[in-house]
């Protein structure tokens, strides 16, 4: 018994089989942000424009968010076709929870509740795609703007981020 067990651990370990990466023009992925992280997905309807849509969720800075967002990126590819440049825009909503304050002049904790956001972003960035691997990183600037019921307003969560889709 003891032979056919080490045979079959010999076969086993001798037969590799080959793998290969898939071309596709859809990834997810994470995305790592200071005040949080998200997941993320991008498709190309070319190698120079593509769809990218964001779920992201922030907590450290200003209060609790959780945004959508849906981008429209033009991808300038380098003379090493591994290495784009990312630039674009979109929209987003989400909700937005300030969370709660001290008014020193009243003396009292001041408790802000959720509410609603919608806004416009931009992204600017860089992204390399492995060759022989299903793996691109990037690294994007995506600033915001929020409309709001205190009116227009910069939103810095999720601003700087790294994806690995």
């Amino acid at each position: 018994m003891k032979k056919i067990i080490a045979l079959a651990g010999i076969i086993l370990l001798s037969t590799s089989f080959g793998t290969y990466a898939q071309k596709s023009s859809s990834a997810i992925g994470l995305r790592a942000t200071p005040d949080g992280g998200g997941v993320t997905f991008k498709t190309f309807f070319s190698p120079h424009l593509s769809f990218e849509a964001q779920a992201n969720v922030g907590g450290v800075y200003g209060g609790n968010s959780f945004t959508g967002v849906a981008l429209l990126e033009g991808n300038i590819i380098m003379p090493d076709p591994s290495w784009r440049i990312i630039m674009g825009g979109g929209v987003h909503a989400g909700v937005w929870d300030n969370g709660a304050w001290y008014r020193q002049n009243e003396a009292v904790w001041v408790y802000d509740r959720p509410e609603p956001i919608v806004g416009i972003d931009a992204i600017g960035g860089v992204e390399y795609i492995f060759k022989k691997i299903p793996l691109s990183l990037s690294a994007a600037i995506k600033p915001a703007v929020n409309f709001t019921s205190r009116g227009p307003e910069f939103f810095s969560h999720n601003m700087f981020g790294a994806s690995a889709r």
